[in-house]
């Protein structure tokens, strides 16, 4: 009788356990759900949705130089006293200022709509250890600044991007997306950085009358032919002489001879 009663004691007091149990199972789930939920709607915390911000505060006028490396070259320009854009590297040549002038307006006004945080090791998924093209800029303070061009995003929209980035190879990077106009300006030949050669007037070339021109300036009229090739009553030709009668035609007898 009395293990009868211990035993029923014992799954009267686990009876009197098990809603307590089942509460706080649901309690917990329904917790786990809020969080879950929240995590799921909320943002990562690396991300972040910017305002249109300016890629950097110089203006294009300030550069004094600027050097250009891409997976092919690197050039180097310069202004010089005239304030001409000069190539000094790889060749040493009169640079093109309108396609100098296209991309420091993209570095100079460029924006990014949206950066984001990522960390050091995420330096290839963005093609930053094989960068579209890195840009170096020197002001006429001696200030310098420098644009690494990552790669295109995953709808092609736009390209990642480093302003300045850390010199710390382990500190986060701030990834910003720039527009894709910065691939056709730095994508161009050698031969395109340079400037187009004109061609040199020669100093001594003078406008030559044509040989049927008279010396006022309008055109003799050509001759015009008969159709039997004989010169047109227009033309001149030189005067016939008729030949001299001979002195045996020119003696006509007289009456009284036999």
């Amino acid at each position: 009788m009395a293990w009868q009663q211990q035993s029923g004691g014992s799954e009267d007091r686990l009876m009197k356990l098990k809603p307590s149990t089942l509460l706080l199972v649901l309690t917990a789930l329904l917790l786990g759900g809020v969080v879950l939920l929240v995590q799921t709607q909320a943002p990562p915390p690396s991300t972040q949705a910017d305002e249109p911000q300016n890629l950097f505060a110089f203006k294009e006028s300030e550069v004094q130089s600027l050097r250009l490396t891409t997976l092919l070259r690197s050039i180097k320009f310069e202004r010089d006293s005239s304030s001409k854009w000069q190539m000094l590297e790889p060749e040493k040549a009169i640079a093109s200022d309108p396609n100098i002038a296209l991309l420091l307006s993209l570095v100079a006004t460029g924006t990014s709509q949206r950066s984001f945080t990522a960390p050091a090791s995420d330096r290839e998924q963005y093609s930053f250890h094989q960068p579209l093209a890195t840009i170096e800029v020197t002001l006429a303070n001696k200030e310098t600044h420098q644009l690494i061009l990552g790669g295109y995003d995953f709808n092609r929209s736009s390209l990642y991007a480093l302003v300045d980035p850390p010199t710390d190879p382990k500190a986060d990077l701030k990834v910003l997306l720039v527009s894709p106009n910065f691939d056709n300006a730095v994508s161009r030949s050698l031969e395109d950085w340079k400037q187009t050669a004109e061609p040199a007037a020669s100093p001594n070339a003078s406008p030559s009358a044509s040989p049927n021109e008279s010396p006022s300036g309008s055109p003799s009229p050509a001759p015009i032919e008969s159709p039997s090739g004989s010169p047109s009553p227009n033309e001149s030709s030189p005067p016939t002489v008729s030949p001299a009668p001979s002195s045996e035609s020119s003696a006509t007898p007289s009456p009284d001879s036999p």
